[in-house]
């Protein structure tokens, strides 16, 4: 607004200084067109009173002067206000007096030239030409005074214009000056709350390092304890199951003699012989049987978790690794498995390389293949893509497959340990995907599962890109 008023007042203000201007202009066309005619009065008198053509040169320069003087007067006289302040009435009045005054010194030089002039009628001409020269200088008054009134409008306009501008300006100043403290202010008392904020943002953040750091050395101490308690009933299970085997093999030996010592005595007809008999041919065997069964099973989970537990433990050893040579070698490790199973491998597009270790990636891709290859769906035939990227500082995995597929509800299942989803016709233990899970996380990520339950099943792996990056921030 305070801009645009100062244009405003401007152009008002060069308006008045242009119509002051074109005042004056007329102003010094009026002297300019008299002083024409004094000129040649007194080159008229000059030549006359002495006969010295000389003194005519003032009236020929004014002769040729008041023509041009004469035009220009009318159309200066018609831009003051546009014709309005300066009517054409006086102006052509003036012109035409001056015409006439103009005329009058030509005749009386031609009538003096020619010998035709007397002492009497010089008087009288003389006396005409300055009663025209009166009525001159009259209308040539008039015409001043209006330019002068015109003058001293605009000049007075242009001064209340340039008042207000000033006092627009003045208040554009104030206004920022005003702005400006306010601002300064508002910025002062603006940043004094960040920088609080900030020193609150600090002490939040020390404070949340803290108990991330507390917490994660709980978590890295029940981890540990875990891992030693999981090594501990491992190994303590395995003691009482050597003694059950021991004991098995005793008993099978003692069922052995049982039975040749049934079949010696007795009689034949004897029933109770014959439950003996049946005891020891088909039921002792048989749950013997079971017995073994069982603790071959207890066994391969012992070993599972006494492998788990190891692995928990074993010390990383980040390197970088070409993971599009690492997965290549583990497809090829179990490539029997897939030509079994009819099933086709591929590696989509390039995997980007990353730093962590070679040995828990290896068992994350042989367990997702060998998973994959084992729930194909019957009568469609195999296909497991492999494909990677990488997002911000971590390297994504994808290991996709069109098998049968996983409920929804069986997404959290399936990484639990021993825990298994869908139809149990294949064989395993639920250690592979816990295994996965559980070394992914020591890699930096975690695992996922996507799939509609029918149509095959991907699953997400995510690690840190730069694994010794990540080892040195957590020790920070």
């Amino acid at each position: 607004m305070i801009v645009s008023a100062a244009f405003i007042f401007s152009s008002r203000s060069q308006l008045h200084g242009t119509e002051s201007l074109r005042a004056a202009r007329v102003d010094r066309l009026v002297l300019e067109f008299i002083s024409d005619l004094a000129d040649a009065e007194t080159a008229q008198r000059g030549f006359i009173i002495t006969g010295d053509a000389a003194y005519l040169g003032p009236y020929e320069s004014a002769l040729s002067e008041f023509a041009e003087d004469s035009s220009d007067l009318g159309l200066r006289a018609a831009e003051v206000g546009e014709g309005k302040a300066i009517a054409p009435e006086p102006v052509d009045e003036l012109v035409a007096l001056g015409r006439q005054r103009m005329d009058l010194i030509s005749s009386n030089l031609a009538r003096y030239r020619a010998g035709n002039f007397d002492k009497a009628e010089l008087v009288a001409a003389m006396e005409s030409g300055r009663a025209l020269m009166d009525r001159v200088r009259e209308k040539g008054a008039v015409i001043r005074e209006i330019a002068a009134s015109v003058r001293i409008a605009r000049a007075a306009a242009m001064r209340d214009t340039a008042a207000m501008l000033r006092t627009m300006i003045s208040l554009g100043v104030a206004m920022i000056v005003v702005l400006t403290a306010g601002a300064a202010m508002v910025i002062t008392r603006h940043i004094r709350q960040i920088g609080e904020a900030r020193e609150e943002l600090i002490e939040i953040n020390q404070e949340l390092e803290s108990r991330v750091r507390e917490r994660t050395e709980a978590v890295m101490r029940t981890n540990d304890e875990l891992q030693r308690y999981a090594y501990i009933v491992s190994h303590d299970l395995r003691a009482p199951l050597v003694n059950i085997m021991g004991f098995t093999s005793e008993l099978e030996t003692a069922t052995e003699r049982l039975t040749a010592y049934v079949r010696k005595v007795g009689d034949d007809d004897d029933p109770d012989r014959a439950d003996a008999l049946l005891a020891v041919d088909e039921d002792i065997p048989e749950a013997l049987g079971f017995i073994r069964s069982s603790m071959k099973r207890m066994d391969g989970l012992i070993n599972e978790i006494l492998k788990l537990s190891r692995a928990g433990r074993r010390v990383l050893e980040p390197m970088p690794l070409d993971m599009q040579s690492l997965v290549s070698e583990c497809i090829d490790s179990i490539r029997q498995r897939f030509a079994e199973a009819g099933a086709e491998v591929r590696i989509e597009g390039r995997l980007p390389d990353v730093v962590s270790d070679r040995s828990a990636l290896q068992q994350i891709f042989t367990n997702l293949l060998d998973n994959a290859t084992k729930y194909l769906k019957d009568g469609r035939p195999g296909q497991i893509t492999v494909r990677g990227r990488l997002e911000r500082g971590a390297a994504v995995f994808e290991v996709e497959d069109n098998g049968r597929g996983i409920a929804e509800a069986d997404f959290e299942r399936i990484f639990e340990l021993f825990r298994r989803a869908g139809a149990q016709d294949k064989p395993g233990d639920g250690i592979g995907l816990a295994h996965t899970r559980m070394l992914s996380r020591r890699l930096g990520g975690d695992v996922s599962v996507r799939s509609d339950g029918e149509n095959g099943t991907t699953f997400i792996v995510t690690i840190a890109r730069d694994l010794v990056l990540r080892m040195g921030r957590n020790e920070t």
